[in-house]
């Protein structure tokens, strides 16, 4: 099928995320619900009128050049998806609250369990808390945010069309993730250390406490800073599957791809990510393996779907 004059296949996957959301609001009638509805028929609103029937030309803003008012437009219309990406993973908590869904975290903490016979979330940390390898396994976890913005704006200036490939398939990946969310939402390892259901059942269970995680202020830099995204970006209720596995193994095959010179780094911390969510405690084994089970169906989908609309895949490397 033909897509709307000036659309991509970016452009009808975001559009159709927001009115998913905008219409499963509206049936709930949750908390809220009309102020949602109303953001993301405006925000729908706001992205055709930035893609319009004639589209603004790319010029050498998106690839390096002068900044002027129609090259702003030309970046925005590029960008747009990376910037709804924090507001569309916040806004899962209240559609959790309008579902009113019990969370998955009972099944979660008895599937850790059953798989390995013990709670990694809360024994890794305490196993190796050794304060470098701490400091590596938390700023391992914040190297996800520079895997999406980094190789984003690497890409955006060096190789375009690669750029597009990359926003497409990752916002692709992420809108799958979000939709779970909204209908499965699970807290993460943190409801063991709270005054939780879960926490009693882990007394009841190991006839103990949980450890709790060392002190952030005790820690460095990315142990602070872990501490700060966590307390004000972070949110409950989006942990299985964990997007955090599947997004930062999906911007490591980009980076092999198309940029030779980080490729085996940027390979390297997505390989450490699959540890460091769980060291860090924001995310059970299991969650990671949904991650890994995400990626892996979701990855060749969304591939197969943006070679069906007729991107060009491009092998050229920067």
């Amino acid at each position: 099928m033909p897509l709307p004059s000036g659309y991509r296949l970016i452009d009808v996957a975001t559009q159709s995320y927001l009115l998913f959301v905008a219409l499963v609001a509206a049936v709930l009638r949750g908390e809220h619900w009309a102020a949602l509805v109303a953001l993301h028929l405006g925000t729908m609103a706001a992205v055709h009128c930035l893609i319009g029937p004639n589209p603004p030309p790319v010029t050498r803003a998106v690839a390096g050049g002068r900044f002027t008012a129609t090259a702003a437009r030309a970046w925005l219309r590029e960008f747009y998806p990376i910037l709804l990406f924090f507001g569309l993973y916040g806004e899962t908590v209240v559609m959790n609250r309008m579902m009113d869904t019990p969370r998955l975290d009972p099944w979660l903490v008895r599937a850790d369990h059953a798989l390995l016979g013990f709670q990694p979330a809360e024994a890794f940390a305490v196993a190796f808390a050794q304060p470098l390898f701490s400091e590596f396994m938390h700023l391992s976890y914040l190297s996800y945010h520079l895997m999406i913005g980094g190789v984003g704006l690497w890409l955006s200036f060096k190789n375009l069309a690669a750029f597009r490939h990359f926003v497409t398939v990752v916002s692709l990946v992420f809108y799958a993730c979000y939709a779970t969310y909204v209908f499965v939402p699970a807290v993460g390892p943190r409801v063991l250390f709270a005054a939780t259901p879960e926490r009693a059942q882990f007394v009841a269970h190991y006839g103990r406490e949980p450890r709790p995680p060392p002190d952030p202020a005790a820690g460095r830099w990315a142990q602070r800073t872990f501490a700060f995204v966590e307390e004000h970006g972070d949110i409950a209720g989006a942990a299985f599957p964990s997007s955090h596995v599947a997004v930062a193994l999906v911007t490591a095959w980009f980076s092999w791809r198309y940029i030779r010179p980080i490729r085996w780094l940027h390979g390297f911390f997505a390989v450490t990510i699959l540890f460091s969510t769980v060291y860090t405690r924001a995310h059970y084994a299991v969650d990671v393996i949904g991650g890994l089970m995400a990626a892996a169906v979701l990855f060749p989908a969304a591939q197969a779907l943006y070679a069906r609309a007729g991107g060009p895949r491009h092998s050229g490397r920067s």
